[in-house]
């Protein structure tokens, strides 16, 4: 499961009051923790907030049992740091060598692999110094790579095609170290002319969208996702939308039921 802002994602969850996943529940609970570390919270705080979220089994359990689960949980969330405010600097070199790509799914599939490539390389677990290329080299991550891209509609076969295909075009390059592959992309620079910066992961194909074609794309008005522009006068993105309504709702609530504010 990869999550670009764990910030984010925890506060949704507070949010939700639900997981959003059903195989990937122990992963949202670890990000969950440590986004409550990180907010200053102490064990029996993040305890009680992850009651919410209850683990299968514990009903049968006492509470010295129940409590030593939860600190092996917390101990195990804790030993790698919170994902947050990571910024992705994308070069104009970079946005015209992936251009350059005729087929939409490969262009689509070599933006995503950029974005999480130098995303990654911030992430001490996700890579390792190969001295064998003399670079960084980031874990494989197919499945969500995959479905950043949008690609997940094809057969599997068909996916591997379009990474074999950088490959052969010399813009992936895969290597197995201690039993898992790692990648790094040739063409990946850390200096030149900055073509945009990613902060917001909400819409990551969005960007090179609204970077190659402003005239159908836009930014939310409320948090910059890229959202497609319509006939209509659409402001927002469906989060935001959603948000503001409720918003709204709860002003105009307020003002019927208070006629002071009416006459304002």
């Amino acid at each position: 499961m990869l999550v670009f802002d764990e910030k984010k994602y925890a506060r949704n969850l507070l949010k939700e009051k639900k997981f959003q996943t059903y195989r990937q529940k122990d992963i949202e609970r670890y990000i969950l923790i440590r986004y409550l570390a990180n907010e200053g919270k102490n064990f029996d705080e993040i305890k009680k907030e992850l009651e919410k979220f209850p683990l299968i089994g514990c009903e049968y359990l006492d509470k010295k049992d129940v409590d030593l689960i939860y600190s092996k949980i917390v101990d195990r969330a804790l030993s790698c740091p919170l994902v947050t405010d990571i910024e992705v600097n994308i070069y104009k070199s970079e946005v015209e060598i992936i251009n350059n790509l005729e087929d939409e799914n490969l262009k689509n599939l070599l933006f995503m692999l950029l974005v999480y490539y130098k995303w990654a390389v911030n992430q001490s677990y996700l890579y390792f110094f190969s001295k064998h290329n003399n670079v960084k080299m980031v874990i494989t991550n197919d499945m969500d790579i995959w479905k950043y891209a949008g690609i997940m509609k094809l057969r599997v076969a068909e996916r591997y095609r379009l990474c074999n295909k950088l490959i052969i075009n010399g813009l992936y390059v895969e290597d197995n170290f201690k039993s898992n592959n790692y990648f790094y992309l040739p063409f990946s620079v850390d200096e030149g002319e900055i073509a945009f910066t990613i902060k917001n992961y909400d819409n990551i194909l969005g960007e090179l969208q609204f970077y190659n074609d402003k005239e159908h794309y836009k930014r939310c008005a409320i948090c910059g996702t890229v959202i497609r522009k319509t006939r209509s006068p659409k402001k927002y993105c469906t989060n935001c939308a959603h948000d503001e309504n409720i918003r709204k709702t709860k002003e105009n609530k307020k003002k019927f039921e208070n006629p002071i504010l009416l006459k304002h």
